[in-house]
């Protein structure tokens, strides 16, 4: 699928995390649901039922929470919110209108993907605060076990709508930016359109590579 016309967008590595996590999540939320209403039980099949999905899910929630971390690592460099940040920010609606003759042109990562990425990281954490006293309820009171879970629930739940956008974003609304997590390259079209800087930057780099 990958054209030699084609701009590198994301390494094999950053790749892998971001299935790790996206996978890792998808069946923690699966089987979260799952234990928190009767009703949907039978998604505990996924994991080979009730018990083993029991015993899994916080061993899932350990490799959730290392592709986190290992995101958070590979990103953070790039995810600084400045000033062109919080000017895209302010014409959101206008891209949300595909109206991009009102929008700041942006480096390869625009301010609601930066949001995205840090509300990303504290739910990370949320889950992992809140996910241990759980493996471990014998540990703690009544009081802190409600809140733990409840805290947790939070964190789900946010996490879910998130991933539903995230989702959405990246296929049905802007088609061809999930290319860029599947091949790790995107076109030049697609790049023009939404991160002009960048694929400005990126086709520089690769004329004075080919001088």
């Amino acid at each position: 699928m990958n054209r030699p016309e084609d701009l590198p967008r994301f390494t094999f590595a950053e790749r892998v995390v971001h299935w790790l996590v996206g996978v890792t999540f998808v069946v923690l939320l699966l089987t979260g649901l799952a234990f928190s209403y009767p009703s949907l039980f039978w998604l505990t099949a996924i994991l080979g039922g009730g018990p083993a999905a029991r015993a899994l899910h916080p061993w899932i929630g350990v490799l959730f929470s290392a592709g986190i971390a290992a995101m958070f690592v590979l990103w953070v460099r790039d995810m600084g919110l400045g000033a062109e940040d919080r000017r895209w920010l302010r014409a959101i609606s206008h891209y949300a209108r595909h109206d991009r003759a009102n929008v700041p042109p942006t480096g390869k990562y625009n301010g609601g993907q930066k949001l995205f990425f840090w509300t990303q990281s504290v739910l990370g954490v949320l889950f992992l605060v809140s996910g241990v006293p759980l493996w471990v309820p014998g540990e703690l009171g009544r009081g802190l076990l409600s809140a733990a879970r409840l805290l947790h629930f939070v964190a789900a739940l946010g996490g879910g709508l998130f991933l539903i956008l995230h989702v959405y974003l990246g296929t049905v609304a802007y088609p061809g930016t999930a290319r860029g997590m599947l091949y790790g390259t995107v076109t030049r079209a697609w790049a023009r359109l939404h991160h002009p800087r960048w694929a400005e930057e990126d086709v520089a780099v690769a004329e004075d590579t080919e001088r």
